[in-house]
């Protein structure tokens, strides 16, 4: 006779641990990959926009916010990234290589709030509920984090950024599961579900925006345009920063999992 787990409650309760140990660990090196490719973009761009603050402080509030959403909202995330992602293949067809970063969040942006809001108005009982909350459990978190390493910068300097990633990634994680509980009592109705489902589209829009401008740039670096020295920038630390994000988020949500702790997919 065949038996998925040992008959020993101990043991039984052992491989589960295990089992959502070895899933979360995946998901959330899945998420880390994510905020890495966020972490570096905004790290870089941030000092082209002339941002009055650290590139790291704002790297670390931007991807913490984003990064938050999508993890709490994974089902429409993906569902926008498969809609999204034709509109910015167009996009880059018509334009014949003079579309912009901005051009891209100009036209994304507002295309992913209407499909949120669409899904949030259609869909009832949806999982996007409650993302005003975990918007601001996300920034709030984000700010937190960029502060610890404001905190700590002058020891960090020399760090490489792929390290400064294993090390923030897997720290926003933890602390976001810890807190979002709470923000979700005090601030789960803010907006209708419309309007939870537009955020989510809308910062999920900027994701795929991002991500579809480096991987066209990559392929033609003429895409650039004069924004060729941050773009190579950009894929000079992409890779490094990635590993970093999916080792440092990937232990982290294993130790999640052997906690047990709550799935924040509400």
């Amino acid at each position: 006779m065949h038996h998925e787990y040992p008959e020993h409650p101990r043991l039984t309760s052992f491989f589960l641990r295990l089992r959502e140990a070895a899933i979360r660990g995946g998901i959330w090196a899945f998420i880390g990959l994510l905020y890495a490719v966020l972490f570096v973009f905004f790290v870089v761009f941030s000092g082209r926009w002339g941002l009055p603050a650290d590139p790291y402080f704002v790297a670390a509030v931007l991807s913490g916010t984003i990064g938050a959403l999508i993890y709490s909202s994974m089902r429409l995330a993906v569902l926008m990234a498969g809609l999204l992602f034709p509109i910015s293949i167009i996009m880059f067809t018509l334009g014949e290589g003079a579309v912009t970063v901005s051009g891209l969040l100009l036209v994304m942006v507002p295309a992913g709030a209407v499909m949120g809001a669409l899904y949030g108005y259609l869909s009832h009982g949806s999982r996007i509920r409650c993302a005003d909350a975990k918007t601001l459990a996300g920034f709030s978190v984000g700010v937190l984090v960029g502060l610890v390493y404001m905190l700590l910068s002058a020891r960090l300097e020399q760090v490489p950024l792929a390290w400064v990633v294993a090390g923030l990634s897997p720290l926003t994680g933890l602390l976001y599961v810890m807190v979002v509980p709470t923000f979700i009592k005090l601030y789960n109705d803010l907006l209708p579900p419309i309007g939870d489902g537009a955020l989510v589209g809308g910062f999920v829009a900027v994701f795929i925006a991002i991500c579809s401008f480096v991987m066209a740039s990559s392929v033609d670096t003429g895409m650039a345009g004069n924004l060729l020295p941050e773009v190579e920038r950009v894929l000079e630390q992409l890779p490094s920063a990635m590993l970093g994000g999916i080792i440092g988020a990937g232990l982290a949500g294993v130790v999640s999992g052997l906690l047990l702790t709550n799935w924040q997919d509400l």
